[in-house]
């Protein structure tokens, strides 16, 4: 008598008997945030074969391995040279351990304009960013929109989709991990006692400030101590923080690249 497949086992459903051992030791995606010139490209150029996507040129003054956008490129162009250059990576095999893009504040403002470009080319924005004849109004035109003053809030969807765009082009370019450098923005909240409270937060734009945290493995605060590089995965009440790499949990101190990254045998 033959015997009966399960529901699952129809569905090429394989269901686990046995414990999985973690496939991964080191954070393959990590965001460091911090304030501006504090020395974060800096220390990224000391760590060991390792490429800098410098969308912000803001890295004239150092040595390392460095690519740029195209000179003049507007926010259309840049995100789909970064596509390009992605997937260039991807075909070479990817020879970089670790590929750092600097920043993803300056990508998430240039997505409101690829946002912008998104939505007039689609089916319910095709009168945006048009004159009376139909003809696109170009963006160094005075009356040129930004989709964000659609209302309601309705455009923030496109600037979203755009910079979740990028990032998934780029997340897994490093052969260990690719790091996304960010700004830091302060706020005043209050907290639960009515205190108003000074917090450190990323420079992105809405709901990405929160979405981009729940997908890395570890996002780090780092700032600048009496000419130390200094960095915390720990987040609190005043800082976002966190990591899922065992041996970073409660790391924080001087930033050294060989206890942030551990040798693993291969």
């Amino acid at each position: 008598m033959s015997e009966t497949k399960s529901g699952a086992e129809k569905k090429g459903i394989i269901l686990p008997t046995t414990v999985q051992k973690a496939r991964t030791v080191n954070a393959q995606t990590m965001v460091i945030y911090g304030k501006p010139k504090t020395g974060k490209t800096t220390a990224l150029s000391k760590l060991n074969n390792c490429l800098i996507i410098d969308v912000e040129n803001g890295s004239a003054f150092i040595d390392g391995m460095i690519l740029q956008p195209p000179e003049n490129a507007g926010p259309v162009s840049k995100f789909k040279w970064l596509k390009e250059l992605a997937a260039t990576i991807k075909e070479a095999g990817k020879p970089y351990d670790y590929v750092a893009i600097d920043t993803l504040s300056q990508l998430d403002m240039d997505a409101e304009w690829v946002g912008t470009y998104n939505y007039m080319h689609s089916i319910t924005g095709k009168k945006f960013n048009r004159d009376e004849a139909g003809n696109i109004i170009k963006p160094s035109n005075p009356n040129y929109e930004s989709v964000l003053t659609l209302g309601n809030g309705y455009g923030y969807r496109y600037t979203r989709e755009a910079i979740m765009d990028i990032y998934d082009a780029l997340k897994d370019l490093g052969r260990i991990c690719t790091i996304f450098v960010c700004h830091v923005a302060d706020k005043m909240v209050a907290n639960k006692n009515g205190e108003e409270v000074m917090v450190k937060d990323l420079a992105l734009v809405g709901k990405t400030r929160d979405i981009i945290p729940r997908l890395c493995d570890a996002i780090a605060n780092v700032w600048n101590e009496d000419g130390k590089m200094m960095i915390s995965f720990i987040g609190d009440g005043q800082k976002i923080g966190g990591v899922r790499a065992k041996h970073l949990l409660g790391y924080t101190g001087e930033l050294d690249w060989n206890k942030i990254f551990i040798k693993t045998e291969e």
